[in-house]
């Protein structure tokens, strides 16, 4: 999530008078315990590998912008969750609430597989911890 997004929302939700550093680090530690415990609960591969999957939502005109939608199914219930939030968040890309997902720039390059692979990095510490898949 953008840092001009993260402000409105603190706009929206200010208690007292929480500074917006405050607020910004409480949200990374908030979003970094949710995605530990996404990879924890996620159904996994063969190989014991949490599956996360994309869905392109959209691509720009130009072609260097794409907007990805992160899930995961939770092994226990069965219910697809998804990660949007998470992920702009830890990953410090923006958000796009009408598309519903993660705008990811660039080109040339599995941009899918870019975004499991810096959320799996984040997590684990290795960027191959996380199985990705499209849909």
């Amino acid at each position: 999530m953008s840092q001009s997004q993260m402000r409105k929302q603190l706009a929206l939700v200010r208690r007292g008078r929480q500074r917006f550093r405050d607020y910004y680090r409480q949200e990374r530690k908030r979003c970094a315990a949710q995605l530990a415990e996404a990879v924890k609960s996620a159904a996994t591969d063969r190989d014991g590998k949490p599956i996360f999957y994309t869905i392109l939502r959209h691509v720009s005109q130009s072609g260097m912008s794409r907007t990805i939608s992160v899930h995961y199914v939770e092994a226990s219930t069965g219910r697809i969750l998804h990660l949007n939030y998470v992920a702009s968040v830890l990953l410090d890309r923006s958000r796009d609430s009408r598309r519903e997902g993660v705008v990811c720039k660039g080109c040339g390059m599995d941009m899918g597989f870019d975004l499991v692979y810096a959320l799996s990095a984040r997590a684990t510490g290795d960027g191959y911890a996380i199985h990705h898949q499209w849909l």
